[in-house]
């Protein structure tokens, strides 16, 4: 009986951590996503010439490349992340990345979204370089 009731000790210490590592693991991945999506849309633009339109659904935590795929991110939020006094506007509605031709943001991007979970302290924030275009992940305040 002992044993049973460290075995069952362990197993509750144990579910715990694994699902703070899985929330975990669901922001990591969502930036990734996110990150990849930024770069291959300024270097599509960059290669051809042409604009590339992203949206970001705030409202949904969606992300719409250039090409019109949708991607959704479950049980991760996007937010729209004002830098000044590190406060998070949320939601936003829809805000449209423009990267023109020669790879710069144009439109209303000058931004930087935050990505966390509602169930795990990891979060990060991407921002898009007004200037550059240039896409760079660091941690909020």
């Amino acid at each position: 009986m002992v044993v049973i009731a460290i075995l069952g000790i362990l197993m509750a210490i144990g579910g715990t951590s694994w699902t703070s590592y899985r929330e975990a693991t669901k922001v990591d991945s969502a930036k990734e996503k996110v990150v990849s999506i930024f770069q291959q849309a300024r270097l599509k633009a960059l290669s051809s010439g042409f604009k590339q339109v992203l949206n970001i659904d705030y409202v949904n935590d969606t992300l719409t490349d250039a090409s019109g795929r949708v991607v959704a991110f479950d049980g991760v939020n996007l937010q729209h992340y004002v830098a000044t006094g590190c406060t998070v506007t949320d939601p936003l509605g829809a805000f449209t990345i423009e990267f023109k031709g020669d790879g710069r943001v144009g439109g209303n991007a000058a931004m930087t979204t935050k990505i966390s979970s509602s169930t795990s302290t990891k979060a990060y924030i991407i921002k898009i370089s007004t200037v550059t275009g240039r896409v760079a992940v660091g941690k909020p305040c």
